[in-house]
C-alpha cells in the first residue's frame, strides 16, 4: 500500500504507517534501539514526533524499520498524458 503525506501531523502518520504494520509507537522505538542503536527514551521520542523537531535522517530510519522508502517525486515537471 501507498501512503501520501499530506497536510495532516507527522505524529499522526507515523502512528499510520506504524499501526498498518501490527506495532506501537513504543514496539518501533525499540526496534530503532535494537537495530540502530537509538536512545529507548519514548517521552523524548514522542515529543520529537508531536513537536515535529525530529531530523530527517531519523524519519528515514523509521520508514526503513517499517519497510517503506522515502521517494521524492517530481510534480513540478510532470508530462502530461
Amino acid at each position: 500500500m501507498d501512503y501520501k503525506y499530506e497536510n495532516i501531523a507527522l505524529l499522526d502518520f507515523i502512528k499510520t504507517l506504524t499501526i498498518y504494520r501490527g506495532l506501537t509507537l513504543r514496539k518501533l522505538l525499540q526496534k530503532l534501539h535494537d537495530e540502530k542503536g537509538y536512545s529507548n527514551s519514548y517521552a523524548g521520542f514522542y515529543n520529537k514526533l508531536k513537536n515535529q523537531t525530529i531530523k530527517f535522517n531519523e524519519i528515514n530510519d523509521i520508514t526503513s524499520i517499517l519497510g517503506y522508502e522515502i521517494i521524492f517525486k517530481d510534480i513540478k515537471n510532470k508530462q502530461s498524458k
